[in-house]
């Protein structure tokens, strides 16, 4: 890559973190792409500035042939040519003319209340270990938090009285998530039996310890123990932290539940993101339908 490629990419990089507050997850991802295809476009001894045609042909030969990651790749080239813009090195944004490719949303896999049920009691709960994995299942099939939520989840952000757990989601935005009374029961009972053993003083501001020291859960190591829990139980489907956060969604909407309350639940940003689950939606509304209708 071009020297003038590599600085430009710094400050890039410093707009998404000090300008748009982005994670360095997304902030590597932006970069990375954006990276991917000035190296194309050296390959291709094209000299900036570039411009749709450009774009079209990375799309077309460089880049990945999936639609969503193609999708992806466009995200980070607007953002680049939006911080471009600002910084007048460029007039016009060469990706207005650049039509998003259609992605097919397919609804995750989920699993029935009976399969979470399985879930829930398979640990157990004789040892700090099982009582942990508990309390942890529970509360991620309560709130349907995202596991990176789960695993750091602090003793300040947790209430028992009133039963809520306020999260500190993507972007910076806090929500507030009931947390129903079997849920509030398994964490009262780990946090005072196993826990309150392995570390009596709280020294570990996270809810979950580790089986190693006085340190929170990781990620890795939460999906490792789902997947023993499946593998017990004979669940051959792929079963990750993400599958409960889709069974509480999708298990809300069999229930009654309303889109708009699922979206603010779930912490996703825009309506759009949880009308992957309008089927379900829709389904439930045609039975409540057939049901109540004297003319069906």
């Amino acid at each position: 890559m071009l020297p003038s490629h590599q600085k430009i990419l710094k400050l890039f990089s410093d707009y998404l973190l000090l300008e748009k507050g982005l994670s360095q997850l997304t902030i590597k991802a932006y970069v990375s792409d954006v990276s991917m295809f000035f190296n194309y476009l050296e390959s291709k001894k094209r000299t900036d500035p570039f411009d749709s045609n450009d774009i079209d042909d990375y799309l077309r030969d460089g880049g990945d042939n999936e639609a969503s990651s193609a999708a992806r790749f466009l995200c980070s080239l607007r953002s680049f040519c939006t911080y471009l813009l600002l910084e007048k090195k460029i007039e016009v944004d060469p990706t207005l003319k650049i039509v998003n490719p259609k992605i097919e949303h397919h609804l995750p896999s989920s699993m029935s209340e009976d399969c979470v049920e399985a879930f829930l009691n398979a640990p157990d709960t004789a040892n700090h270990t099982g009582m942990r994995d508990r309390a942890m299942l529970e509360t991620l099939y309560a709130t349907g938090l995202r596991v990176s939520e789960l695993v750091n989840l602090t003793f300040d952000n947790l209430n028992l009285i009133d039963g809520f757990v306020i999260i500190h989601g993507k972007g910076g935005k806090d929500r507030l998530v009931p947390l129903g009374q079997n849920a509030c029961y398994w964490l009262a009972t780990y946090i005072c039996d196993e826990r309150a053993k392995r570390d009596p003083k709280q020294s570990c501001r996270y809810v979950f310890l580790s089986n190693k020291g006085l340190n929170g859960m990781s990620r890795i190591a939460f999906w490792y123990r789902i997947k023993v829990y499946a593998k017990a139980l004979g669940i051959m489907q792929d079963v990750s932290p993400h599958t409960f956060r889709h069974a509480f969604a999708t298990h809300l909407l069999n229930h009654d539940a309303d889109l708009r309350t699922v979206q603010m639940l779930l912490g996703h940003s825009s309506l759009t993101t949880t009308q992957i689950y309008t089927h379900v939606a829709t389904k439930r509304m045609h039975e409540v339908y057939d049901k109540a209708h004297p003319r069906k």
